[in-house]
């Protein structure tokens, strides 16, 4: 045609008899693995000059080279046919014709995902998709509104068929700068011949995040895999810059490769974060957890640490059913994590996607900090969903059952499900490998192992699962976490057509650790339940309880193996598991009242490693539930370790106690309502190192609220908020301490004191050190524990008893050990400086001095047996009164300090074995006559108690009472007049019972015991 036909032709038919239908396919990202399942991206492009949408799109893979798996539509766009046997996906436009623009207008791109599994072959190959005008067979573009087919080639759009599959793996994905992190790629020979010198390319890293630094170099320098066979490449970098990242990497031979493998993502800050969905692959209307993890690698405790939101990107329809859990964290300790969860229900066609973005927000030193944001991998809905359990194994196992769980999401029938071969040198197959398989349908083996629905037996129906079952003999070792790939071959059958396709799932031989055990686990015992409580580690994705009856637990939970409530395990019971979980709670009921019940509680991650199961120690935590009736228990507090020490009152609230452990606990009472009587102020304080006596409970000039003061065998020293448990210092190691430690308070001294002191709180602390002789007291500045000044003679013996502040004359009372007697046990310093003031010896002071009532009289009682009062104006002493003997060297006359009472004292007197002891009532009397003062002491009752704790004495109903423990597991409530052991309360199993205290205000007497626990109990007794 010549040019003037041509623009005649131009002048005289209309734009749209010339306009081209014409579209693009292009390869996006992705190659197909030999033997797997693999997913390539197309970008298809509306390449028209026309005004006509695309709205329907076939695409098409050779059969001779691949199975069709499925497929993921864009937004707006489903997947309409799956046509397995030409290997052809199509995909169509939503929206009815006439209804406007459907589909893609002229111009416009989306995207599609065909999932493929490749048939191996001996090398790496590159394969299109298939063009023509088969109908049935070609790929093709179209607009279904008016029938017209779109003209390009699709074979341009090609990619690679791989020999070599690969996973690959970086831990931890939170770190902080210095931070090490593992790196592994797995590598898979998917060909059909042996491939010899496959060499790793890379680690890339790719984000803000940067891993400069090798700490391992990459091994080994090559790997020779036989056909199935599995090799890693390991290494080890260290993060050298803040971000978030992810690793790539391939491995090949020149002859095979793998696919360009990405990890997922890493976060490297002082405020990291990950986040998760899941499970990935889901059937629709199926539950996902979101989980939020953040982290705090720095040395400075994070406040007020709150998630975001997460943002959800995908096609599928997320309803949030839950979340977040919890809404916000307090504080956030140095080295800790904690995880955010929500719940979604996910709906959804087959192929639509979810992921989820999210961070979280917190301060740092009252500065505001936020976590990177960071993004969930991506999971699906599938058609077809596969679980296996267990999902982990322990490197090296032997004779485990593998469960495969196959739902049928789908539209047909499934009647053969074929395991496809695994490499033998992770997965040992047993000789009778079905030996447990309980499905009843027919099994075989060739070249995998098969499972056929019975004839005229209905197969796996849609909307229905089975398991499948297979016995394995042996599992291969690895040297770290590694995930293998099992994956399914299925068989549909819908009338006289037969498809298969593929679904896999991993399984991770795992190496095992160690895990942290929960933290600060105690038992609140109730009418006919026991509430456990703790606090997860930060490497943690659940709990197993175990619950035992009068023992321990004696058998640990299996590596890999997740239990589920009801099963026997030893001689335990498995009372609760969870997993994805932030739980730190459970209520165990339905108990019986007075039966000691034995609890072991064991961390899991997700692998299902679990942690020793020794929290609070080995012998498991026990509880014993309460009727709260005559003469039981109005609740008990378990602990697990001995808690002999006085309770502290706070009055009508609740009381404060401390235990060997070095947790610092804190109880409510609240008598109006039974089941919260008992509950937990805040979670128990750990400390350094064990405490060892009670605490004084003070307001601290400045600051609001009131304060504990307390020290540990650690040497360390804390003030403590008592309405939140928050620690507000801690001072620098003294020394271990064991002394009862004592307070000047500013806003009750002299004016003396707040001349030297302007402002200022003084605590005072004293150590116990083994030496014997090179023990110091040191006055702290109570509202910031920063040393004011420092007692350190080089004569003093162990202070194991508490101080006395004298604030009339500014003075401070030390007792201490004489060091066989050789150095004087008595010091009297000046509170002001702790200058030297007098010093006495009285024998080995191992008690508390404390004062007199409102005379100018302190007691000191001395382990030797003798109680002094000490003129606290002459620093002299007064008057002595002879009231025991010590029953050995090593064991003190009394169990507590003489406690004053009206007109004198009382003290509990050990005797030479556990059954022996008594307590003692003594007057104290002054006359004063023309020749001088006489003071005499006088015994006036003696009530035998065995191994006696200390006494409290109480006023009830106009009634003063004494109150003792024993070694006998027994409480005794003493006539404080005669003495008479009228009634007592037994608490079985407590081996001793501490010295107990009682809240007047609301008639409830609280004590400890040996064995670990802390009880309520109404007085008087009836």
């Amino acid at each position: 045609m010549n040019a003037r036909l041509l623009a005649l032709l131009t002048l005289l038919l209309p734009a749209a008899a010339l306009a081209q239908n014409a579209w693009t396919v292009t390869p996006v990202e992705g190659s197909a693995v030999m033997g797997e399942i693999s997913s390539l991206l197309f970008e298809v492009r509306n390449a028209s000059t026309s005004t006509r949408p695309l709205n329907e799109i076939s695409l098409s893979v050779d059969t001779a080279s691949y199975d069709i798996d499925g497929g993921d539509a864009p937004l707006g766009w489903t997947v309409s046919t799956i046509d397995r046997k030409e290997r052809r996906i199509t995909y169509t436009a939503n929206g009815a014709c006439g209804a406007g623009s459907v589909g893609l207008a002229p111009g416009a791109t989306a995207r599609f995902t065909l999932r493929v599994v490749g048939v191996p072959a001996n090398a790496d190959v590159t394969d299109a998709l298939v063009g023509g005008n088969s109908p049935t067979k070609a790929s093709m573009a179209r607009d279904t509104c008016s029938g017209t087919t779109f003209t390009g080639d699709p074979t341009l759009a090609r990619w690679k068929r791989v020999g070599l599959s690969a996973s690959f793996t970086v831990l931890p994905r939170t770190l902080q700068v210095g931070g090490n992190v593992s790196v592994q790629l797995v590598v898979v020979n998917r060909s059909l011949v042996t491939q010899g010198g496959i060499t790793l390319s890379g680690p890339v890293v790719v984000g803000g995040a940067t891993f400069n630094r090798t700490v391992q170099a990459f091994s080994p320098a090559s790997l020779s895999l036989a056909p199935g066979a599995s090799g890693a490449f390991t290494g080890k970098l260290q993060a050298t810059g803040e971000g978030t990242s992810v690793f790539r990497a391939t491995a090949g031979n020149g002859t095979v490769s793998t696919a360009l493998t990405s990890s997922l993502l890493v976060n490297v800050s002082s405020f990291p974060a990950l986040i998760e969905a899941l499970p990935a692959s889901i059937a629709t209307g199926d539950t996902v957890t979101v989980r939020l993890v953040v982290s705090n690698p720095s040395k400075t405790a994070y406040r007020d640490i709150v998630p975001q939101a997460p943002t959800f990107v995908g096609t599928a329809t997320p309803t949030l059913l839950s979340g977040p859990t919890p809404t916000v964290m307090a504080s956030l300790s140095p080295g800790a994590a904690i995880s955010f969860y929500w719940t979604y229900r996910m709906d959804g066609a087959v192929g639509t996607t979810f992921q989820f973005s999210s961070q979280a927000n917190a301060t740092r030193d009252g500065v505001p900090i936020s976590t990177s944001p960071v993004s969930s991998a991506q999971g699906r809905i599938v058609e077809h969903r596969l679980t296996i359990e267990p999902a982990s194994v322990i490197s090296g196992a032997t004779n485990r059952t593998l469960r495969y769980t196959l739902y049928n999401g789908g539209t047909v029938e499934i009647r053969t499900v074929k395991l496809l071969p695994l490499d033998p040198t992770f997965f040992t197959l047993s000789g009778t490998p079905f030996a447990k398989d309980t499905s009843g349908w027919n099994t075989s083996s060739n070249k995998g192992y098969i499972w056929t629905a019975p004839n005229g037996a209905p197969g796996l129906t849609p909307g229905s699962q089975k398991t499948f079952s297979l016995d394995y003999a042996a599992f291969g070792s690895v040297s770290t976490d590694t995930a293998f790939s099992h994956q399914l071959e299925l068989t549909q059958v819908s009338g006289s057509t037969t498809n298969t396709l593929r679904v896999d799932a991993p399984v991770t031989i795992f190496v095992n650790r160690v895990l942290p055990e929960v933290e600060s686990l105690v038992a609140l015992a109730g009418p006919a339940r026991n509430t456990l409580m703790w606090t997860n580690p930060s490497d943690h994705d659940g709990v197993l309880v175990l619950r035992a009856v009068g023992a321990a637990p004696n058998t640990p939970p299996e590596p890999g193996r997740r239990y589920a409530a009801g099963e026997a395990l030893g001689n335990a019971t498995v009372v609760y598991s969870d997993e994805l979980s932030v739980a730190s709670a459970y209520s165990d009921t339905g108990l019986t009242n007075g039966t000691a019940y034995v609890y072991r509680v064991y961390n899991h991650d997700a692998l299902y490693r679990y942690s020793p199961g020794n929290a609070p120690q080995s012998l498991g935590l026990k509880s014993i539930p309460t009727g709260r009736g005559s003469g039981e228990p109005l609740w008990c507090y378990s602990v697990g370790f001995s808690s002999l020490q006085q309770p502290i009152t706070e009055l009508g609230v609740g009381i404060f106690s401390a235990n060997t452990s070095g947790r610092v606990t804190a109880s409510l009472t609240n008598t109006s309502t039974p089941v919260f009587d008992g509950n937990e102020r805040w979670r128990p304080v750990q400390l350094q190192g064990a405490v060892q006596s009670r605490f004084p409970i003070v307001p601290l000039h400045g600051l609001p609220g009131q304060y504990i003061l307390t020290g540990d065998q650690a040497g360390f020293t804390y003030a403590i908020r008592t309405d939140s448990g928050e620690v507000l210092w801690r001072g620098a190691s003294l020394g271990t301490i064991q002394a009862f430690p004592v307070v000047q308070l500013h806003d009750f001294a002299n004016a003396a004191y707040k001349a030297a002191s302007p402002g200022r709180d003084l605590a005072f602390f004293a150590t116990r050190l083994s030496t014997g002789t090179d023990n110091k007291v040191v006055a702290l500045n109570a509202a910031t524990g920063v040393p004011v000044w420092t007692y350190a003679p080089g004569d003093l013996g162990m202070v194991s008893g508490g101080m006395l502040v004298d604030y009339t004359y500014n003075r401070l009372y030390v007792g201490a050990r004489s060091n066989g007697g050789s150095l004087a046990s008595l010091r009297v310093l000046d509170s002001l400086t702790g200058a030297e003031l007098a010093r006495l010896s009285l024998g080995d002071i191992d008690f508390g001095i404390v004062r007199y009532g409102s005379l100018p009289l302190a007691l000191v009682t001395s382990s030797d047996g003798t109680v002094y009062g000490l003129d606290m104006a002459a620093m002299t002493v007064a008057w002595s009164a002879a009231v025991a003997a010590r029953p050995s060297a090593s064991v003190p006359a009394f169990s507590q300090f003489a406690r004053p009472v009206t007109n004198g004292f009382v003290v509990s007197i050990l005797g030479a074995s556990d059954a022996e002891g008594r307590v003692e009532r003594w007057s104290v009397t002054t006359t004063t006559t023309t020749t001088g003062t006489t003071t005499t002491a006088k015994m006036l009752w003696s009530t035998p108690i065995p191994s006696p704790s200390g006494t409290f004495s109480g006023t009830i109903g106009g009634v003063q009472r004494l109150y003792v423990g024993g070694k006998d597991e027994k409480v005794h409530e003493l006539d404080f007049a005669s003495g008479v052991d009228g009634k007592q309360i037994s608490l079985p199993g407590a081996l001793a019972v501490g010295t107990p205290t009682v809240d007047s205000t609301v008639s409830r007497l609280h004590v400890g015991t040996q064995d670990g626990r802390i009880c309520a109990f109404p007085v008087p007794f009836p």
